[in-house]
C-alpha cells in the first residue's frame, strides 16, 4: 500500500517566513511559497518552509510561488472621462529567475555547487492586493544532475544518506513603461537531495500514477511512486 501524502508544510501562521517585510528599492517581492496538489492546485492554506527530494526518482521538485508588486498603480482620468494615465503602466513583465544551490558545513561555512537561470514568462500588476502564483521547480534540469553526481561520486562518503541543499532564488522582471529592470531579494527554501528507490518498472498496461505535484509521478516529498492502470478519460488510477 502506498504511504499517506505528508506535505511538508507549516501552518497558516508562519507567513511571516515569506517576505512579510518590505525593504527599500525592491519593486517586487515573494510573498508566500505554497504546496501543489496532483492537478496543479494550490494548497491556500499551508506554506511551504523545507522539502526533500529523491532524486532517483525525480529531477523536479514542483512549488507554487506567490509573487507580488510593491509598485503602486492607479488610473488617471481626465475631462471627458479621458484616460490621462493607466495603472497598467506600472506592470511587470516577468523574464527570469536564477537558482544557486548551496550546502553548509560546520561553523556556518557554505559551498556554491552551482547556479543557473532558466527564462519565465508572466505578467505582475501593480499593487500589493494583486498576487501572481506561479508553479516554479525549485531544482533545474543542470542542478539535478550536478547533484546526482555529487552523491553518486560520494560513496559511502559524507552524502551517504543524502545532503540538505540551500537553493537561493531571485525572480526578474522589468517595468513595462520604462524598461527598468527588477528583481525579487534573494530567498532560501533547502531541499534535502538523496538517493532513494528508483521508479518501479510498470508491468503491460500499467503506467506510473500521476500521484505528485501537477501530475508528476512522485520522488518529491512523501509523494511515493506507484504503477497503477489509468483511466483514459480521468488519467487518474483505475485500480
Amino acid at each position: 500500500m502506498r504511504q499517506k501524502k505528508i506535505q511538508l508544510c507549516v501552518l497558516l501562521g508562519l507567513c511571516v517566513f515569506m517576505g512579510s517585510c518590505r525593504t527599500p528599492g525592491i519593486s517586487m517581492m515573494v510573498r508566500s511559497l505554497r504546496p501543489l496538489d496532483a492537478d496543479c492546485r494550490v494548497d491556500a492554506n499551508h506554506f511551504m518552509a523545507r522539502g526533500a527530494l529523491n532524486i532517483n526518482a525525480s529531477f523536479q521538485y514542483l512549488i507554487a510561488v506567490d509573487l507580488e508588486s510593491v509598485l503602486e498603480g492607479e488610473d488617471v482620468v481626465g475631462a471627458h472621462d479621458h484616460l490621462l494615465a493607466s495603472e497598467k503602466e506600472n506592470r511587470i513583465i516577468l523574464t527570469g529567475w536564477t537558482r544557486q544551490y548551496y550546502l553548509y558545513g560546520e561553523g556556518g561555512t557554505s559551498k556554491l555547487i552551482l547556479e543557473e537561470g532558466e527564462p519565465i514568462a508572466g505578467v505582475l500588476e501593480p499593487n500589493a492586493s494583486s498576487i501572481l502564483t506561479i508553479p516554479l521547480s525549485m531544482i533545474g534540469p543542470v542542478g539535478a544532475y550536478t547533484l546526482m553526481d555529487l552523491l553518486l561520486k560520494s560513496g559511502q562518503g559524507e552524502f551517504e544518506t543524502g545532503a540538505e541543499v540551500v537553493v537561493r532564488f531571485q525572480i526578474q522582471g522589468k517595468v513595462a513603461s520604462t524598461g527598468k529592470k527588477v528583481e525579487t531579494v534573494p530567498m532560501e527554501f533547502p531541499v534535502v537531495i538523496y538517493l532513494g528507490e528508483a521508479l518501479p518498472t510498470c508491468e503491460a498496461g500499467e503506467s506510473l500514477e500521476p500521484v505528485g505535484p501537477c501530475g508528476l509521478w512522485g520522488g518529491q516529498d512523501s509523494f511515493v511512486p506507484n504503477c497503477c492502470v489509468l483511466n483514459p478519460n480521468s488519467g487518474k488510477c483505475a485500480n
